[in-house]
């Protein structure tokens, strides 16, 4: 068994993003950040027909804000509260079992891939290179609803840029 990864909690990564349901699949582009330290995470996509989505989620400051942006659409801005501290991103890996070595068609390589469930119709999958366990490549979400497959075109343990958090104004 390869070692179990361990990717950082403060990173910045350029996403590729495919949502499937059971009558339609979407692909975007975005990008995922967090700074653990400060407590900021920001998940952003840009998909085929134009529609934004992002969530930034301010533990510092307790609220998560969700904005939508679409075409011919006034855009607009959920504010919840959040509270405690901040998740971490990646903290289910602890509890994934190796699954195997599944070869994607995508990036070319043959990925480990480790696999969590915690019950309730969800099943998450993390793929990681094989000389390089600490660096996602994919992930995948399945649920119920659909299924999320998430490409890690860039990974970067690096502390984002403070801009990446900034709310939208509307």
């Amino acid at each position: 068994q390869p070692p179990r990864p361990s990717p950082p909690e403060t990173f910045f990564a350029d996403v590729f993003v495919e949502l499937h349901s059971a009558d339609h699949t979407v692909f975007g582009r975005g990008y995922f950040a967090q700074d653990a330290t400060l407590g900021h995470r920001v998940e952003s996509g840009t998909f085929e027909d134009n529609t934004t989505l992002t969530g930034i989620a301010l533990y510092d400051k307790g609220f998560e804000y969700i904005y939508r942006s679409a075409p011919n659409s006034q855009p607009s801005c959920q504010v919840r509260p959040l509270n405690g501290t901040i998740p971490k991103y990646w903290g289910w890996v602890a509890s994934a079992t190796f699954a195997g070595t599944q070869p994607d068609p995508y990036i070319h390589a043959t990925l480990n891939i480790w696999r969590y469930s915690p019950g309730s119709g969800y099943l998450f999958e993390l793929g990681v290179g094989q000389t390089t366990p600490n660096v996602p490549v994919l992930t995948n979400l399945y649920q119920t609803s659909g299924d999320t497959k998430t490409y890690f075109n860039l990974f970067s343990a690096t502390t984002p840029a403070a801009g990446n958090f900034t709310v939208p104004s509307i």
